[in-house]
Order: C-alpha cells, then structure tokens, then sequence
C-alpha cells in the first residue's frame, strides 16, 4: 500500500479552509436594574425616617439598648447596605473619627476616595458621603448626624469578589439611591 502523506496534508488544508475568523468585540454583560421608585422607612426602636429603595428589602439586624443595626438588602444586585443606628451621647466625635476609620481601611486598595458634604439645616442633617473608586470591599461608605442626639453609619458590600469595573452600574445605581436616602433623611421631631 503506497501511502501519500502530501494528499492527506493538502486534503487537511481543504477541509480546514473556510470564512476567515473574526475577534469578537468585547462586551459586558448586560444588567437590567429596576425603576428607581421609593418608599418612606420608619424603623421601629430609632427615631429617624428616610426614603428607600423598593427593589431593596430592610431587616433590622440587631438591637442593643438605643443602638440598632440594619441592613438595605438588594437581592439581585447581590449587594447590602449595613446601617448603624446610635445615639449621640457626648461621643459625636468619637463616632465621626469611627466612621473615618472605616473609610481609612479601603484607601490601601482605592484608586480615589471622593467625598461629598451633606448640610442640610432646615432637617439637621449632616454628615459625608464617601464614594470608594477601585477594587475595594465597600464602594460607598457614608455617616449622617444631626450633631446633637442621633448619628447614622452606612457602607456598601457585595456578596462577590471586588472588581469596580464589571459593578460599576450597580454600584453607581446603590450610590445614587443612597443619595436619595441622605436627601431624605428626617429625624423624629422628639429627636431633635
């Protein structure tokens, strides 16, 4: 038998030919979020109010004598929002310097930490938002307070490894509803 290898090569060559390939152009997949629509939470136990998300679901965590613990959960962007409720007890400064500390913790990791004032007299609330830009466990941290009785925590998680780029629009979305939260925020008129 009288084997030709350069038939089977150029058959080969035949079969293998076909349309040029073509790189497929990158892309990101595509995330649907909800309306932004809002509702008033008045919590139980802490004398403050503030309109939420109503794709997001509150639950109170814990409680421990006026302090209270919650959390803004958003089961499909697969992120949660830890709030600390306490009241101010001659501590004001102690729980600002906190609420910086916690911020300090993702400077290593952060490309950039914008932050925003909130001065809102007319309610009295004032506080920081601080928007996290890079690979870092929480994107958004933020304290809210009337500097006399109560003092409001917040910060952003996601249940999955940090990458800003592929959560940018959910991030972005849980930053702007959070602004609305700070916009919002009304303390109880006993509190004052």
């Amino acid at each position: 038998m009288n084997h030709r290898p350069e038939l089977l090569v150029a058959a080969l060559l035949l079969i293998g030919c076909g349309d040029d390939p073509v790189p497929k152009p990158k892309a990101w997949p595509r995330i649907d979020l909800p309306a932004q629509e809002f509702s008033v939470w008045q919590p139980e136990g802490a004398p403050l109010s503030a309109e939420t998300p109503v794709y997001g679901r509150m639950a109170e965590r814990r409680a421990e004598g006026a302090a209270r613990w919650y959390d803004l959960r958003f089961k499909g962007q697969r992120g949660t929002i830890h709030l600390t409720y306490s009241p101010v007890q001659d501590n004001l400064p102690e729980l600002i310097e906190n609420a910086h500390g916690f911020k300090r913790k993702h400077e290593a990791k952060a490309a950039r930490i914008r932050s925003e004032r909130v001065l809102r007299p007319e309610a009295r609330v004032f506080g920081t938002l601080f928007d996290v830009e890079g690979d870092v466990a929480s994107p958004f941290v933020f304290y809210l307070t009337d500097s006399t009785a109560n003092f409001l925590y917040g910060a952003l998680y996601f249940d999955t490894r940090p990458n800003a780029d592929s959560l940018a629009p959910v991030t972005d979305r849980l930053r702007a509803d959070m602004r609305h939260f700070a916009a919002t925020l009304q303390w109880a008129p006993s509190a004052r």
